[in-house]
Formats: structure tokens, sequence, C-alpha cells
């Protein structure tokens, strides 16, 4: 089989034809179960119980999972993105990309447990990771990495922030509550417990003020809990609409350059079908945008007043 063959049934996933569709449910169900053996090996009494079976699944788990790895570096100079590119030089920028380091993350844990010496927990635990291969199927957990990457130092700030507030905070409430509770507020450290539970407006109710000034600082540092906590998700929500917008805006251009010539071929369909794809635009959307485009260049613009046609 052709390495561009093995491309689109790898690269596919559940947009490309069945084979691929096939082989992208499969891998999502296995690493589906993968995290539910994760969660059922951690009762002791059901490891020790299907302690084999969870050995032969794992084993089973990595060797899939590690022939799929290979295989994607294999067919990466088949990416339009890399097209022109020595394919030895493709397959390193594909290594350092951060769903081939995820996809290496998946199979990392299996093999540092047979080289050194770990212990079982931390090694189930790590094998959680696997989830992260989700994003090779679901484009919109791309899109929000994408989003988070980019919002960094946005995130970054509020973050600190917060900090900042929760440490006030408790040192405020240790000062005037500490008399009156000394098991609860005992030192800044024990109150920061209190101050985080009020910060992020969770109010376990375990701990709580006494005194009418205790109280009163309770209700501004909840008060403040609910913009401070709410503005990182603001500042998601408004980039993540930003990013889809411009992702659809950046397939638009690529169809407008297509339709320059009045219709769109082939091979310029496919480029711009595997560039929906990787933007995570869904198919339906660029069907809709390929007929809105169509119709918009089959209108010759004319003269209001003569009728002629304008060049």
């Amino acid at each position: 089989m052709r390495r561009e063959r093995w491309y689109r049934l790898i690269e596919g996933g559940f947009s490309g034809g069945r084979a691929s569709w096939w082989i992208a449910a499969a891998l999502v169900t296995l690493i589906l179960l993968n995290a539910l053996a994760v969660i059922v090996a951690s009762d002791p009494a059901h490891y020790l119980r299907l302690d084999r079976a969870f050995h032969v699944f794992e084993l089973f788990s990595i060797a899939v999972f590690t022939v799929e790895y290979l295989l994607r570096v294999w067919v990466a100079p088949d990416n339009p993105r890399y097209r022109g590119q020595p394919a030895w030089q493709t397959r390193l920028r594909y290594l350092a990309t951060p769903v081939a380091l995820t996809d290496l993350i998946a199979i990392l844990p299996a093999f540092l447990g047979l080289l050194l010496v770990i212990d079982l927990r931390y090694l189930r635990l790590l094998r959680l990771l696997r989830l992260l291969k989700l994003t090779h199927y679901f484009k919109g957990l791309g899109i929000f990495v994408t989003v988070i990457q980019a919002e960094a130092r946005t995130l970054l700030s509020g973050l600190i922030t917060m900090l900042v507030l929760v440490v006030v905070a408790a040192s405020l409430m240790y000062g005037v509550e500490h008399v009156a509770q000394p098991d609860h507020f005992g030192s800044i450290g024990e109150s920061l417990w209190w101050s985080v539970v009020t910060m992020t407006t969770v109010g376990y109710g375990d701990v709580t003020p006494i005194t009418p000034l205790g109280r009163i600082l309770a209700a501004i540092v909840m008060l403040l809990g609910v913009g401070i906590v709410a503005l990182p998700a603001g500042i998601l929500a408004a980039r993540f609409v930003e990013e889809l917008q411009a992702r659809r805006d950046q397939l638009a251009a690529k169809l407008d350059l297509a339709l320059s010539d009045g219709s769109v071929n082939p091979s310029e369909f496919a480029e711009l079908t595997a560039l929906s794809k990787e933007l995570g635009v869904p198919s339906e959307t660029l069907e809709r945008m390929l007929r809105t485009e169509s119709l918009r260049h089959l209108v010759v613009p004319t003269c209001p007043h003569c009728g002629k046609k304008i060049e």
C-alpha cells in the first residue's frame, strides 16, 4: 500500500472515508478503554483479581499505540503542510509538533516501566495521559489548546492576581478571626483554605467567620471572587470565538483564491478539504462556504446607469 494511502487512513479521522472512520473509531475506543482500565485498576480488589487481564490489555494497547505513532511519523511527508520538503526533515519537524509529543507521552510510561522501577500507582496515573490522544480526532480540543496558548500571558496575570487576593484575604481573616476561632484560623497558612474556598465561591461551609467584622470581610471576598474567578472564563470564551472566526476567514481566503478562475478543480478541492480538517472547520461549513462563494463569483457586477459590465 502506498504511503499516501496510509496517510489518508491514519490522518483522515472521522471525516475521512469509511476505512479511516473505522480506524479512528477503534483508536478512540481503545483510548477510552485505557482510561476505564486505569480507573478500575485503582481498586486493589479488582486489580488483584484481573491482574493478568490488565497486563495483557496493556501490552496490546502499547503495541497498537506504538504502531500508530510510527505510522504517523512515516506518513508525515504526505502532509500538505510539509509538501516539497525532504522526507527526513519533514519527519523531524513532525516529531516536534504537539500532536506527535502527545502520542509519545501516551506510550512513554510503559517503556519507562520496563526500564525503571516506578510505583505502579503513579504508572497507572501516567497512563491517563493517553486521553490527550483524543485531540487527533476531536479538533475542538485542539482549538481549545490553541486558545490557551494564545491567552497564556493574560491567564497568568489573572492567576497571579487571584493568588495575591487569596493571600491578602487569608491574612486579613487571620487578623480578625484567630482569637475567636484558633482551631480554624490559627495561622495565615490555615486561613488559606477558607480564603481559597470563599474566593472560588465553592463555599463548603466547614470554616466560616463568626465575628461581625469577619462576616463583613467574608462578604467582600465573596463579591470579589465572583468577578475574579469569572474573568478567565470570559477571556477564554471571547478568544475561542475569535479563533474559530480566524480559522474560517483563513479557509475563506483560500477558497476565494481557488475560485479566482471561476471554478474549483479536484486538486484545489482536496487542498481545501485538507485545510478544513487541519483548522478544525466542519466539512458542512466548507460546503456551505463553497456554495456561497461560487454564487458570489457568478454574479457579474454591472454599472447601475448604463448596464455595462464593470471590469
